[in-house]
């Protein structure tokens, strides 16, 4: 799958200090890349009463806020799962 990467998505991981969640996050991204479809992806959910945004869970408590349609993931957000939900989608 093509992975595009919104500045939002950018902020949020820079401010990342966890050396842990920051190879958990790769780790994430590389599966999603390596996916030939969308139940490759581990951890997916489909946000309720939306067409295309879906969550994946990332370590424990952080979550990737995800536009999929066809063979394009657009990574919109990322963030604590007490804040995801306020900021996506």
């Amino acid at each position: 799958m093509e992975l595009i990467a919104k500045g939002k998505f950018y902020r949020n991981l820079a401010n990342l200090n966890n050396r842990k969640l920051i190879k958990a996050v790769d780790e994430t991204l590389k599966q999603m890349q390596n996916a030939k479809d969308i139940l490759q992806i581990p951890n997916l959910v489909k946000m309720k009463k939306f067409e295309v945004h879906y969550r994946i869970k990332v370590a424990k408590d952080y979550r990737i806020g995800a536009i999929i349609r066809g063979n394009k993931v657009w990574l919109s957000c990322f963030g604590h799962r007490s804040n995801f939900y306020k900021r996506f989608p």
